[in-house]
């Protein structure tokens, strides 16, 4: 599995506070089946500022970390970008982007998207880039219309859920937004959003509930197949699932049966 948005990155922004602290997480993430990992570092001036050298440098450190414990993982240059107007600019003069490829993992602000997010991210778009919205489902724009998910994804936007959403850890609304979005199709890359403050764990558990909600195939798609289409620059389809409700009014109480309203066919 490849964990697409974290902050392991030690004393760098708001997340690891410590290198004993990120070997540990990694560790964790390794031996539970974590192969690649972005260390996505808030990038968001006048906030965390720190230039690309400082970033690389302690990348590199990291990388040196994870040989001298023997932790397989691979780990990969990645920036959470808060959007402005400058920002398609910034990200072309710093490489601000996922590994080698043209994604770009984005956020905003949280209390609503504001009226000029898409107009800050056309330029992005006509640069090429691949834009990722991080943990879409804690926007409370999409919480109170959802359907303005689907939009994002027709403006060629994709949309990134955090693993502890899908478990409630930011609140019961945030919970049910996420669930519809990877119910529906409209999440294409599952994140742990890790910041080193507690146990690793929740990346795990939600793959878990996908596995029991869904399907298998599903858990690959968010954690395996499109997150390698990022390391390998491929395009990752904006849509990849077609839903057909039900028409059967046979009823079963068991949990797993969910799954079965839905035929998924995936491109």
């Amino acid at each position: 599995m490849i964990d697409v948005h974290c902050h392991l990155m030690p004393q760098i922004d708001d997340g690891s506070q410590s290198e004993q602290k990120s070997v540990e997480q990694m560790r964790i993430m390794a031996m539970g089946g974590i192969t690649h990992a972005f260390l996505t570092a808030h990038y968001m001036q006048g906030v965390y500022d720190y230039d690309r050298s400082e970033y690389d440098a302690k990348l590199a450190r990291m990388r040196e970390l994870a040989r001298e414990n023997n932790i397989a993982i691979s780990l990969e240059q990645g920036f959470e970008i808060y959007l402005h107007p400058k920002s398609a600019e910034e990200v072309e003069h710093s490489n601000l982007t996922l590994g080698k490829s043209k994604y770009v993992l984005l956020e905003s602000d949280l209390n609503g998207l504001p009226p000029d997010f898409y107009y800050n991210v056309f330029p992005l778009l006509r640069k090429g880039y691949k834009p990722i919205l991080a943990h879409a489902e804690r926007y409370v724009s999409i919480m109170k219309k959802i359907t303005r998910a689907r939009d994002l994804i027709d403006q060629d936007i994709y949309l990134q859920v955090n693993s502890g959403s899908l478990l409630g850890l930011y609140g019961e609304k945030v919970r049910q937004t996420a669930w519809v979005l990877v119910r529906n199709g409209w999440a294409h890359l599952l994140g742990s959003d890790d910041h080193g403050r507690a146990p690793y764990g929740s990346y795990f558990q939600a793959t878990e509930l996908l596995q029991e909600d869904l399907d298998g195939q599903t858990v690959e798609l968010l954690t395996q197949d499109f997150p390698q289409m990022i390391l390998e620059n491929k395009a990752i389809p904006h849509k990849y699932v077609y839903i057909q409700h039900s028409h059967s009014h046979s009823h079963s109480h068991n949990h797993r049966s969910k799954s079965s309203l839905w035929d998924r066919l995936f491109s």
